[in-house]
């Protein structure tokens, strides 16, 4: 299989590596320092939380939840150190320096699957809470359907597709798997990405919405555009990027990931999350609008940070102007 991507520069991918992990680890110092506070103040104030929630089997389930998310937020936490470093290495060294790299690689891999595990008793939470009516504390006047859209569902998916696929990727490379095998995880991997941690994630909190509030929400100008940007054009990003990677995925000898292909990419997933910042601040806040989608798009959302994706889409095709083009160096060859 003949897959190639072609670059302006030998360092210009690297430096886009670089400036995407950097953009990732800043963020996730900010997500921890944050996750960290609110882990504490529950621990406090367990006793008036337990008074609040009264059953001793809802009181596991919230702390279950919510300590859950803080420790997988840790583990990812933990994976960005490392993920800065490797991108450090790769940039100075290309891939000579990567190649002795794959263990820190695998760490990071298996850090990001821990992180979605932790999940679980989301998941729990998420079908439970509808299931009693919503007749227990949980964040005073929660609406059940967003609940088990935003947290039950999304959760659900994301546990069942992410960890498997994270895991096979991470063991193609401990076996040094031959290159192209390793690249058609990778781009499995992507795709489960666009199509389960952002298009239907964005997507059920939507539908987690109108089910609460009726569709007669969508006749506001903010949150039709939000709605149509996360149902919708999500959708065409990844069906647009599954177009470029499937020949790559069914392993077709004529198989290339141009720049073009990167680029268009990379604009339609940071396009998206620029979108929802303009929307949120437009709309005042999860403080004026305080349903599902508004507080998870800006206030707790762990992948705000892919915003950095609209700027080196844009990077990508200002150097494509150039005509020297040259292949990119295989990342574990």
């Amino acid at each position: 299989m003949s897959i190639q991507t072609y670059i302006t520069g030998n360092r210009f991918p690297r430096f886009l590596i670089l400036i995407v992990v950097c953009t990732f680890f800043v963020w996730t110092q900010y997500e921890f320092y944050q996750s960290a506070t609110f882990s504490v103040e529950l621990i406090q104030n367990f006793s008036v939380y337990a008074e609040e929630m009264k059953l001793p089997w809802w009181i596991a389930t919230f702390y279950a939840s919510e300590l859950g998310g803080s420790i997988g937020g840790i583990m990812r936490w933990a994976g960005s150190f490392l993920a800065l470093y490797i991108a450090f290495v790769y940039f100075k060294k290309g891939h000579i320096g990567l190649s002795n790299l794959k263990g820190k690689v695998s760490t990071v891999l298996l850090f990001e699957a821990i992180y979605f595990l932790f999940l679980i008793p989301t998941i729990w939470l998420g079908f439970i809470f509808p299931f009693i009516g919503g007749n227990v504390w949980y964040f005073e006047t929660t609406p059940t359907m967003e609940v088990f859209f935003s947290a039950g569902l999304t959760s659900l998916l994301m546990v069942l597709v992410i960890p498997p696929v994270l895991l096979k990727l991470r063991s193609k490379i401990q076996r040094n798997a031959p290159v192209p095998e390793i690249v058609r995880w990778i781009c499995i991997t992507i795709m489960a990405y666009l199509f389960v941690v952002f298009w239907f994630n964005s997507s059920m909190q939507w539908f987690g919405m109108i089910a609460t509030w009726g569709p007669g929400m969508l006749l506001d100008t903010l949150n039709f555009v939000g709605f149509a940007a996360s149902t919708f054009g999500l959708l065409v990003v990844a069906i647009s990027a599954l177009k470029f990677i499937l020949p790559i995925i069914k392993e077709q000898e004529d198989a290339q990931l141009t720049l073009r292909h990167i680029g268009i990419t990379a604009i339609g997933v940071g396009s998206y999350f620029l979108l929802g910042i303009f929307v949120y601040f437009f709309a005042g806040g999860f403080a004026a609008r305080p349903t599902a989608w508004y507080e998870l798009i800006v206030p707790h959302n762990p992948y705000l940070w892919c915003l950095i994706f609209f700027f080196t889409g844009l990077l990508i095709f200002a150097f494509q102007r150039n005509n020297q083009l040259n292949p990119l160096p295989s990342l574990f060859s």
